[in-house]
């Protein structure tokens, strides 16, 4: 019975085309993003609390970054968009507590990008930090920054960079990270 399906099975081998490679499709548009920031907390890693919802939790972290906080009416937004093949950052911060005065900050994104820059398939490259080189010194509970970050990707290489972590560094420390507030 086998061979009654060999002609068959030549016939479409012929005819049929071969199959295309799998091809790494994009999104139409993917330019920018925007969020609020929050205060940065650790991780609960060993709960000892339980939340009013019954999630496992861990009672008083500190912020990561007890030295810069907002204050009661502190507010912040960080942007990230693609120009040509640079990133422009920006993140403006206002009502800071006063303990933030004199810090200098940094607007800092941890990505994970997948590009067509490889010779025979796409592929995705180790997650890496960008931080800009363009700092603030918080004066008055203020501070804004605006740089523009090489991608290190060639025009129309196809490269999605997937934003893992955002926000604002006060030294090596992520104080503020891209959020919402429930409140």
């Amino acid at each position: 019975m086998r061979r009654a399906y060999a002609p068959l099975i030549t016939m479409l081998a012929l005819v049929l085309p071969a199959a295309p490679a799998w091809a790494h499709f994009f999104p139409t548009k993917a330019k920018n993003i925007t969020s609020a920031l929050v205060q940065n907390y650790p991780p609960c890693t060993t709960p000892n609390a339980t939340s009013s919802t019954g999630a496992p939790a861990c009672e008083g972290p500190a912020e990561v970054d007890p030295s810069c906080v907002f204050g009661d009416k502190g507010i912040g937004m960080l942007s990230a968009s693609i120009k040509g093949t640079d990133i422009v950052l920006r993140a403006t911060l206002k009502g800071l507590d006063s303990m933030c005065n004199g810090k200098t900050l940094r607007a800092a994104l941890t990505v994970r990008t997948t590009s067509d820059t490889c010779p025979t398939d796409h592929c995705t490259t180790l997650d890496k930090v960008l931080t800009s080189g363009a700092s603030c010194t918080v004066t008055n509970g203020k501070c804004t920054i605006r740089d523009t970050l090489a991608s290190g990707f060639p025009s129309g290489a196809g490269s999605e960079m997937t934003i893992l972590t955002c926000g604002v560094n006060n030294g090596s420390l992520q104080t503020f990270s891209c959020g919402i507030m429930v409140k």
